[in-house]
């Protein structure tokens, strides 16, 4: 009797679970049902070299502006009124019966440091944004609000109304400009991101309109300008403490790669 080898019939088992990447048979990595979602739903920019770190600390450093703001407004010598006093009011730097900012350097000095923030953030942040003449119509609009944010807190308007007219205007226009861009032209890629930018937009038109008509100057005027400063500060924080976020999902995955059981 002779006994010839015959190959092992192939098992019907299943294959193991992908437990993290793998190879797949054309070399490129796989995804298993194991892998986080997350890592594919990147809605937010995440720092990825030493000047995005810089730029969402610059942003995020907003929120310095609104404190130095209400601070100013709290030593006024005649009560500030939120409601019906502008925001340049604050920046006033001789005193009348019926305005009197004695901490008007801190505020014009908030001017800007804001704008030179806005700068330094547009910069660092324009290769997040789509290529071509759309990057630099972003970035362009972006330093005109910078120098004209900074432009606000050089010509204070009890030194020539005029001046100081010319110094805001194009930062008033051109930020809904940059707002409403940003939700246009993010929407495919950063979807998170361009659903705030046009919640931003929305409000500064908004207070826009509100402004126009004489509405609560003080609320509306407000909700003209804060709008970009917010969704710069948010913008910035998030990318800042992007790599926490992401800790997590990666720490699983490092774990999942240690695992024996793997797809081929």
């Amino acid at each position: 009797m002779h006994i010839t080898d015959q190959a092992a019939p192939e098992s019907t088992a299943p294959d193991p679970p992908c437990l993290g990447p793998h190879r797949s048979a054309a070399g490129s990595i796989g995804r298993g049902p194991e892998y986080p979602a997350v890592l594919d739903a990147v809605a937010w920019p995440t720092a990825r070299r030493p000047r995005h770190t810089i730029a969402g600390i610059a942003w995020t450093l907003g929120f310095a502006y609104l404190i130095a703001e209400f601070v100013t407004a709290v030593f006024w010598k005649t009560g500030y009124s939120f409601r019906h006093d502008t925001i340049s009011d604050l920046g006033i730097t001789a005193c009348t019966p019926d305005m009197c900012s004695p901490l008007h350097l801190l505020m014009n000095a908030a001017f800007v440091a804001l704008g030179l923030l806005t700068i330094i953030g547009a910069v660092g942040f324009r290769d997040y944004l789509p290529h071509g003449h759309r990057r630099w119509w972003i970035v362009a609009f972006a330093v005109v609000i910078g120098l004209s944010t900074a432009a606000t807190g050089v010509a204070p308007s009890d030194n020539g109304i005029i001046v100081h007219g010319l110094a805001v205007m194009p930062a008033f226009v051109s930020r809904h400009i940059v707002l409403i861009l940003l939700a246009i032209w993010l929407w495919k890629q950063r979807r998170l991101a361009a659903i705030w930018s046009a919640f931003c937009a929305s409000t500064g038109l908004t207070g826009t309109v509100l402004f126009t008509i004489g509405l609560q100057v003080g609320i509306s005027e407000r909700l003209v300008l804060y709008p970009l400063p917010a969704w710069m500060a948010i913008t910035g924080a998030v990318v800042v403490l992007g790599p926490l976020r992401r800790a997590a999902p990666l720490r699983y995955l490092r774990g999942a790669s240690r695992n024996p059981l793997r797809c081929r």
